[in-house]
């Protein structure tokens, strides 16, 4: 609005020049180095959660840190939606309870 200075620069990056994995890119655009990072910390976490899906580790933690996922219905009802098909919800489950301690500490 007039008169209020921008509190946050603008900054321009080409989504395709970010050093992630593209599929993290599509979904998280920018923060996508940030959650591909987090396999520093566990390199466990950049693979699948389940073998037939894309939804990683580093997904899971990341909806933990920083969206505030509580639980782990939380995390694969609506922040990975793995929730959508039954079988594959009652497959993660046990990833998803398992690392939401360990995201949880960071």
């Amino acid at each position: 609005g007039r008169g209020y200075k921008r509190q946050v620069p603008y900054r321009w990056t080409r989504l395709d020049a970010l050093d992630a994995p593209s599929r993290l890119v599509h979904r998280y655009g920018t923060e996508a180095p940030l959650l591909a990072a987090l396999g520093g910390e566990d390199p466990a976490l950049l693979e699948p959660v389940l073998p037939n899906l894309p939804v990683t580790g580093a997904e899971l933690a990341w909806a933990v840190r920083h969206e505030g996922a509580l639980d782990a219905g939380d995390l694969l009802d609506r922040r990975t939606r793995i929730g959508l098909v039954a079988a594959d919800r009652a497959a993660a489950l046990p990833a998803a309870e398992a690392l939401l301690p360990r995201a949880a500490l960071h």
